[in-house]
């Protein structure tokens, strides 16, 4: 949260310079700004050029372990149907996020169009981060394009992101006891006490996400104060972002509405794994594999796997090559073929992605049309003036 209202602060800066104030206001030099600038733009081409470095080194290592005619044949020969059902329980899951978010900006509101869009961007910035902070993007678009907000935007997200995380706990207690029937070659005890720790934390995060959130308040507030800092114009902000942020956390702390958002959240999470299930079938099926061979709580077991890359400091370039990697030494362990296991988390990852990416990229030009078009009115409205 502290990196949101941080975030907040500098295009509120931003907004300011735009209006013409001096930056002698905002305790900054030219130098300082420059030196800023360039150290952050030294680091996101390091982080690029490192991202880029693993994906490449991952998939050459995947790509040696099969015949590259094996996996054009699978994508060429993917079942259409099963790709088809695919894309409409993707799409349903985007619309279910979209009312969920909707419920969590209450009082506030945004159109059905504005959150469908700030979801589709969302999902496509998602793994394009470490810890999934391209999220965040729903943040910016609400707040900077849609006029949500600040406060409302982020807990919005916050309660949403650690929802998702809370309905991953009983989906895997219940893979790992189904699975764990058909022999996983792992500790199920050990399985099992993880994932109920997992869902239990989240819950209490869950729980007592307000008291968290001022708490976090407080403590930057102290070490700002302790550093000398408190005074200066982006502390005081970044200060009463925070605070805004747990009053909209408080605000949301309804029992009626955290009841339906989890129930929702729950059957969020059914729809992206049955997505991805018969997505999964229809790449396969031309190998001969049927549904009942490929195992729905196996795919869940092997798709969180997939998916717990995202919180490594270091991932490939848009996950790619370390999400192919963790889903083969997934699947591998749950004893699917090598060939076929290098080849599914190709598949898999490549038409998701690009399903996402082609959503999200379509979601921003008609932002980008949207912004456009609204300063326009604004300009010609400034010269009828004059």
């Amino acid at each position: 949260m502290l990196i949101l209202a941080l975030a907040q602060c500098q295009g509120g800066r931003k907004q300011r310079l735009d209006h013409g104030d001096k930056l002698q206001d905002l305790n900054l030099t030219l130098p300082e700004i420059a030196d800023y600038y360039e150290a952050m733009s030294g680091r996101k081409l390091f982080y690029i050029l490192l991202s880029l470095a693993v994906s490449v080194l991952l998939l050459a290592l995947l790509l040696r372990q099969i015949d590259p005619a094996l996996l054009k044949k699978t994508l060429l020969n993917i079942y259409l149907p099963g790709l088809a059902v695919y894309v409409a329980i993707h799409l349903l899951t985007v619309w279910l996020r979209a009312w969920r978010y909707r419920l969590l900006l209450q009082p506030q509101t945004c159109s059905w169009g504005g959150m469908l869009l700030a979801t589709l961007v969302r999902n496509s910035f998602d793994d394009l981060l470490p810890a999934r902070l391209g999220s965040l993007s729903y943040i910016y678009v609400l707040n900077q394009r849609l006029g949500v907000p600040f406060e409302a935007a982020t807990s919005s997200f916050v309660v949403a992101f650690v929802l998702d995380f809370l309905t991953l706990g009983p989906f895997l207690i219940l893979a790992v006891l189904a699975a764990g029937a058909v022999s996983v070659p792992l500790s199920k005890g050990i399985l099992l006490a993880a994932a109920l720790a997992f869902f239990l934390l989240t819950g209490l995060v869950l729980w007592k996400l307000s008291p968290l959130a001022g708490l976090v308040a407080r403590i930057v507030k102290n070490l700002l104060r302790l550093f000398g800092q408190s005074e200066k114009r982006w502390a005081r902000l970044a200060g009463d972002k925070l605070d805004q942020v747990h009053r909209s956390l408080d605000t949301i702390r309804r029992p009626k509405l955290m009841a339906v958002v989890c129930v929702q959240s729950l059957f969020i999470r059914l729809a992206k794994y049955v997505s991805i299930f018969c997505l999964l079938f229809g790449l396969l099926r031309s190998q001969g594999y049927r549904p009942a061979d490929l195992n729905f709580w196996k795919t869940i077991l092997g798709l969180t796997g997939a998916e717990f890359t995202a919180a490594l400091p270091v991932k490939g370039l848009a996950g790619f090559g370390t999400w192919e990697t963790a889903w083969t030494y997934t699947f591998r362990l749950l004893g699917f073929p090598q060939d076929l296991s290098v080849v599914s988390g190709l598949g898999v990852h490549l038409i998701t992605n690009a399903l996402e990416y082609g959503l999200g990229i379509g979601a921003l030009l008609i932002l980008a049309f949207l912004f456009l078009k609204k300063n326009n009115k604004k300009r010609f409205a400034g010269k009828l003036k004059l």
